[in-house]
């Protein structure tokens, strides 16, 4: 645990964001991080790396289930206009052509809460027309590539190189009732066809490298969607054929054409 003052917020977002779970609270003396480690001893690495951005580190304790209960949402709630995320199976009625997607908070990043996931999510809204074939690149949870069906994908393929999230992805999709081809994968490394859209919400550094590559798996006029990106890497992506951009918070969210 670290205590941070206000200013530093995004500096933890950009630092942490999709490598570890974690939440944030608030004392008496400003913000209070907690990060979640699935491990007994301390990530010295994790220390280091919070106390070089100006957090003071605290301790680490032994997480108790009622810690987490209190920092989740386990009601259902509307991510993007018209699509539902429900985190504990609610029996819900589901009304006007809405989506619902049964994503239980876990292990594995994307709940549907952080903005860079919403974003992806109203660029797949927009952009997703039936039969498309959608490659999911760093999927976690696999929110996006259940999504991606729901919306009337044909094929749709979900890659990461955390087997743990992998397993959480494929779970997620038989949750949903949905046919996902979910697989281990650093980037493109097992991978095969091309598709129309290449989703992908991940970090900037990671992304760019992604982009090396993602023309031979991209079909005739196919597009890319980003996210995970902090205003101050944008000037990284100075040079692409950039074809919308949405903005929430510090994130950004782009459509890309190569």
């Amino acid at each position: 645990m670290f205590s941070f003052k206000d200013e530093l917020l995004e500096k933890v977002d950009e630092e942490l964001y999709g490598e570890y779970d974690y939440y944030i609270s608030e004392s008496s003396e400003g913000k209070i991080l907690a990060v979640v480690l699935h491990f007994e001893e301390p990530e010295q690495d994790l220390i280091s790396k919070m106390e070089r951005v100006g957090l003071a580190y605290i301790g680490i304790r032994e997480s108790r289930p009622e810690d987490w209960l209190k920092n989740i949402i386990t009601e259902p709630f509307e991510m993007i206009p018209g699509v539902i995320v429900d985190p504990e199976d609610h029996e819900l009625e589901v009304t006007n052509g809405k989506i619902v997607l049964k994503i239980p908070q876990g292990l594995a990043f994307g709940t549907g809460l952080h903005q860079t996931t919403r974003m992806c999510a109203l660029l797949l809204k927009n952009y997703l027309k039936p039969g498309m074939e959608v490659l999911d690149l760093g999927c976690g949870s696999g929110i996006l590539a259940i999504l991606s069906k729901k919306l009337g994908a044909g094929r749709v393929v979900a890659v990461d190189n955390d087997p743990l999230a992998v397993e959480v992805a494929k779970e997620n999709a038989t949750r949903n009732n949905v046919e996902i081809d979910v697989r281990e994968s650093d980037l493109f490394s097992n991978v095969d066809g091309q598709f129309d859209i290449i989703v992908s919400n991940i970090v900037a550094e990671i992304i760019i490298q992604m982009l090396r590559d993602a023309k031979g798996f991209l079909k005739q006029n196919g597009l890319i969607i980003v996210s995970g990106i902090i205003t101050q890497k944008l000037s990284l992506f100075e040079g692409y054929q950039i074809v919308e951009q949405l903005v929430m918070d510090e994130w950004n969210a782009l459509v890309i054409k190569i």
